[in-house]
């Protein structure tokens, strides 16, 4: 089987992701991945990256309750929102403390938080990234019996002067004294700036190593518990693996990854590196109107699950976890052994983005709609139109024509030149749609139903 484009090769890859890794709990009902380090990191979490800062406490507190269950947190030092993020979860903790004291809540210590952070391309090089993963530890410490696992990446592998956002000489010369006094700005040796970073990394990795291995860290004390890269290109990637002593176990990268760059995606899997991807929902909101027969798809499989979820609990419908199309597309991603890290400010998109609302769908992803879906959701990351591609072979003994029948007013057009005897004509249509063939005479007519779906094929024999 030769597999040539991306879309050809996701099913394929998606299909390693869930036959090589070790998806499964850990100790509780939780979707979590086993590491290459033996860790296991939530496959479902939530982005507080780029949300306002004013809105962060609320977002996390309802986040973390049990009905939503969010376990893992995305965030970077250059958002400059660590601190309110450990506050944030400080404070969760003291009140569910109080309400425990009030009778109302459990004694229970609260599971692990794994947080997600990243060294901004203006600290790569050695000292600096020490610096910016000091500061992102003791900004993510508080004081209170939830311990943190820290999952630490280097963003980006060096500042890019034609990404029209980045302002290599500006942010360096914004930087703090300190920082500058402490290594060379990395702008100026994009090569090996980030390699140096990748030494410092491990060597705070290394020095963690007990805390990882206990059963309970130091109170309040962040734990490194794995390291890794983000947005690094497949060459970048080959020059990591052969100088590093630990290799990464996480790389974080925007989902067009996973549907337009099969290179990488099939070298993490090689090396046993987790992918957690970012920027999902952008293929749902942004590319629905470039592809709709794929939203098509989508919206027949969220209908067909909202329906069976709803039918097994019917006096709880409120509560219910929901199948959105947002959902599906997370679930099918999750299902595939792919972390996710949605932002989602308003409480209906947590509800649709949270753990046991991805868990329902994935409980009921039969082999048919995942069939389905890994026909809709490339199409639909790529913008993309679905056809349904159907097939006319010429099995008499003359010529033919194929007609294509107007479905509003039944006109006939033609969409085909002669086909010989023993030669095949294909064309691209929709499910529903009505051909005709006629021989050269047109005494003979022969009138064809398309019933295949959207993304599948179908063969016509015309004969006698």
């Amino acid at each position: 089987m030769v597999l040539s484009t991306p879309t050809q090769l996701l099913p394929f890859l998606l299909l390693l992701a869930r036959t090589y890794s070790a998806y499964g709990d850990d100790d509780d009902d939780l979707l979590t991945y086993k590491l290459s380090n033996g860790i296991h990191i939530p496959l479902v979490g939530m982005g507080v990256g780029n949300l306002q800062h004013e809105l962060i406490p609320q977002v996390v507190s309802a986040n973390l309750m049990p009905s939503q269950d969010i376990r893992l947190i995305d965030t970077a030092h250059n958002s400059h929102n660590e601190q309110i993020l450990g506050q944030a979860v400080a404070s969760f903790v003291a009140a569910s403390r109080a309400q425990t004291r009030g009778g109302g809540g459990s004694s229970d210590k609260p599971p692990p938080l794994h947080v997600v952070t990243k060294v901004w391309y203006t600290h790569l090089g050695y000292e600096r990234t020490k610096i910016s993963v000091r500061e992102s530890l003791d900004q993510l410490a508080s004081k209170n019996t939830r311990q943190v696992y820290v999952h630490m990446l280097l963003h980006w592998p060096r500042c890019n002067d034609e990404l029209e956002w980045m302002n290599c000489e500006e942010e360096e010369n914004n930087l703090p004294q300190f920082v500058k006094d402490a290594g060379p700005p990395p702008h100026l040796d994009k090569q090996n700036a980030w390699k140096d970073s990748w030494r410092a990394l491990e060597e705070m990795y290394n020095e963690h190593a007990a805390e990882r291995h206990r059963s309970a860290g130091v109170e309040g004390k962040p734990i490194i518990a794995s390291i890794g890269v983000s947005n690094f290109e497949l060459d970048d990637m080959k020059a990591l693996i052969e100088f590093a002593h630990v290799w990464p176990q996480i790389y974080q990268g925007n989902s067009w990854l996973i549907f337009h760059d099969p290179h990488l995606m099939t070298f993490l899997r090689a090396h046993d590196i987790f992918f957690q991807t970012y920027a999902v929902m952008f293929g749902i909101i942004q590319r629905r109107q470039d592809s709709p027969s794929a939203f098509h798809i989508l919206s027949t499989v969220s209908r067909e699950l909202t329906e069976t979820i709803q039918s097994s609990n019917p006096d709880n419908v409120a509560t219910q976890p929901i199948a959105t199309e947002a959902t599906i597309m997370l679930a099918y991603l999750v299902h595939s052994n792919i972390g996710i890290i949605p932002r989602a400010a308003a409480t209906a998109h947590q509800h649709e983005n949270s753990p046991s609302s991805i868990k329902a769908v994935i409980q009921h992803l039969t082999p048919d709609r995942i069939e389905k879906l890994e026909r809709a959701i490339p199409a639909l990351m790529k913008g993309e139109q679905l056809y349904t591609s159907v097939s006319f072979v010429n099995a008499l003994e003359g010529a033919i024509l194929i007609h294509w029948m107007h479905p509003d007013t039944n006109e006939e057009v033609v969409v085909s030149d002669l086909i010989h005897p023993g030669s095949v004509e294909v064309q691209q249509t929709h499910p529903g749609h009505i051909f005709v063939a006629y021989d050269a005479e047109r005494k003979i007519r022969k009138e064809f139903v398309v019933g295949a779906g959207y993304g599948e094929e179908q063969q016509f024999r015309v004969e006698l």
